[in-house]
């Protein structure tokens, strides 16, 4: 049984982040929080970098790489030679999908509830080989047996002769709920297809073993739930694939001996900035040195039941919508919006950022003005409010989050 933990206050002090003390930030899911001396070291590296360019590149950066994917295969219990980095788990998606050798009318199998910058980009693979992207309709909530079985049949109910491969989603991103991933994998191994696990919320949210996984591809995002700085993600890949998966940029690597090439390749990709990477050990030491993963894991995600009940309480009362079993959830959950809330007209003049593909909801953009950071996602499911739990967060936060829903419910009736 897991030990009650504290929730009524932080786990670790807000000010280890330089996150505005102003700002109730519940949406570490989205592009994750760099603690404030994981940034310092960066700026070291990057000073040393800038002291003596060519050493570093050349003598350096080699070793601190090395470094970063002995900690990244350990912590993934992955075999290191099919280790190494990307910067972000879209690349990664989109570096497996270059490796295989498409047939036009082949078929790609997808959840509903993938990315959507995964959607985008099979799209554009689909026109440019004419494959075709079959869609698991996926179920939201249930109960938690029934819930995995339906996520299977949906996966092989779009299973044909032709299908190729199969995106995997780890943890979704719209609607936070970790889905069966040993049980798909092993069902796209008995049907001999690709299976490209999108792990981009695994990492620090859930214990890892890609040896007993045994995917083709796995990529996961470092610098959401591990707090690495912007730009790091860990790219595995098995054997039968290494010899014919390269990097978006094939550089000087690609002159390395055989034995080395594949490292040699995703090692050096042109000159861009490789501190987030290197600092991949440096994250998890200051972790170790704070708490620890499983510590922080098993206190988070016992905050995301307690926040999703609150909040739920709060919008919805003694009527409550059906919500997907606390089972499944890691370090995020998403939450249903009332009618009032989820209809509300679209502000004039709103526009998105560039990582947005539509303009604000108008409860997000209402409640960024009051100094709350959580998105609100339109999906297949409904309108959903995602929250997500970090060590810098407690109940109260998640209190005021409701407090103010209720608010802007109030000026709706």
């Amino acid at each position: 049984m897991t030990p009650r933990v504290c929730l009524e206050k932080p786990h670790l002090s807000p000010s280890l982040w330089g996150l505005d003390p102003a700002l109730t930030f519940l949406n570490h899911g989205s592009f994750g929080a760099c603690p404030t001396e994981v940034l310092t070291h960066q700026t070291e590296l990057i000073r040393k970098l800038e002291h003596s360019p060519v050493q570093f590149m050349l003598h350096h950066l080699p070793h601190y790489l090395r470094q970063a994917r002995e900690r990244a295969s350990v912590l993934l219990n992955a075999d290191p030679e099919g280790m190494t980095f990307v910067c972000n788990a879209s690349e990664g998606v989109a570096t497996a999908l270059d490796a295989v050798d498409w047939t036009p009318g082949d078929e790609i199998i997808i959840s509903q509830d993938s990315y959507p910058a995964c959607r985008h980009m099979l799209t554009v693979l689909a026109t440019r080989h004419q494959l075709k992207i079959s869609v698991a309709h996926t179920p939201f909530a249930g109960e938690v047996d029934l819930w995995k079985r339906d996520i299977i049949e949906a996966f092989q109910a779009q299973m044909t002769p032709r299908t190729r491969l199969m995106l995997i989603d780890q943890i979704t991103s719209p609607t936070a709920l970790c889905y069966p991933v040993h049980e798909l994998v092993q069902l796209a191994r008995e049907h001999e297809l690709i299976s490209l696990v999108d792990g981009a919320h695994g990492p620090g949210q859930l214990e890892i073993n890609l040896r007993a996984l045994s995917p083709d591809f796995y990529v996961g995002n470092a610098h959401k739930w591990l707090m690495t700085p912007k730009s790091c993600a860990l790219f595995y890949v098995s054997p039968a694939w290494r010899e014919r998966t390269f990097p978006r940029v094939v550089s000087h690597g690609f002159l390395a001996p055989a034995s080395q090439r594949f490292h040699a390749l995703f090692d050096w990709t042109g000159t861009r900035d490789y501190s987030a990477t290197c600092l991949l050990p440096n994250t998890l030491d200051w972790i170790e040195q704070h708490t620890s993963l499983e510590h922080l894991r098993d206190r988070n995600r016992q905050l995301i039941i307690a926040a999703r009940n609150i909040v739920v309480d709060a919008v919805w009362g003694k009527s409550p919508p059906p919500l997907p079993p606390h089972q499944i959830l890691a370090h995020m959950a998403a939450i249903p919006l009332p009618t009032s809330l989820a209809e509300l007209k679209p502000l004039e003049n709103t526009s998105s950022g560039a990582a947005a593909s539509a303009p604000l909801h108008p409860v997000q953009r209402w409640l960024n003005e009051r100094h709350f950071e959580v998105p609100v996602i339109t999906t297949h499911h409904g309108t959903l409010l995602r929250i997500s739990a970090q060590a810098y967060n407690m109940l109260d936060d998640y209190r005021s989050l409701g407090e103010a829903l209720q608010e802007l419910q109030r000026l709706q009736a």
